[in-house]
């Protein structure tokens, strides 16, 4: 996340010389040297002063040496925070639901199943749809959500998606209690 001749720097400016951080380091000071000597070539700035005594930060040294604390720092919270949003988004399913496509269903199995499973979490994805568009948020199936109740299963959704059945409904026509086929037993 960051260059990594700043560990090295670091090392030295806390050691307060090249043989100290070498031994911590587990290089020769030699090795410790020349990657504190490419840092400061790299950057074009002169980091440290050399004495008998060991080494002082100069004032361009005390500047970076901050700055790369609080980047080691900053980078161990974002690698933390990484981590839990991987651990959570693998224990979250993400429900597409619509007027036209509700997750009830889903739901309904959900609830029975779901003191099994008790680090798991669902979200909701409301997403709009018509007829036209629902092979849009099929398509969307792995991206946007992981699961889409449907009551259908055409040709189209098959050949985007694998569906589950989560059971069988009758079918059902409303009519007008007046309409000729109101009068008729099915």
């Amino acid at each position: 996340m960051f260059n990594s001749l700043l560990i090295t720097f670091v090392c030295v400016a806390d050691c307060g010389s090249f043989t100290k951080a070498s031994e911590s380091l587990y290089i020769s000071p030699t090795a410790v040297m020349k990657q504190v000597n490419a840092l400061e070539t790299h950057l074009d700035l002169k980091l440290m002063e050399r004495t008998h005594a060991g080494i002082r930060l100069t004032p361009a040294g005390e500047s970076i040496y901050k700055d790369a604390k609080f980047l080691f720092a900053f980078s161990k919270k974002s690698i933390a925070k990484a981590r839990q949003a991987m651990r959570s988004s693998e224990t979250t399913f993400y429900v597409g639901t619509s007027l036209l496509n509700p997750a009830e269903p889903f739901m309904d199995l959900w609830y029975k199943a779901s003191k099994a499973f008790p680090n798991y979490k669902l979200h909701l994805v409301p997403f709009e749809d018509d007829h036209e568009e629902i092979l849009y948020q099929v398509a969307q199936l792995g991206k946007k959500f992981d699961f889409l109740m449907g009551a259908c299963d055409s040709q189209l959704w098959l050949n985007r998606c694998n569906l589950l059945p989560l059971g069988r409904y009758q079918e059902m026509c409303a009519v007008s209690k007046n309409h000729r086929l109101a009068k008729k037993k099915a």
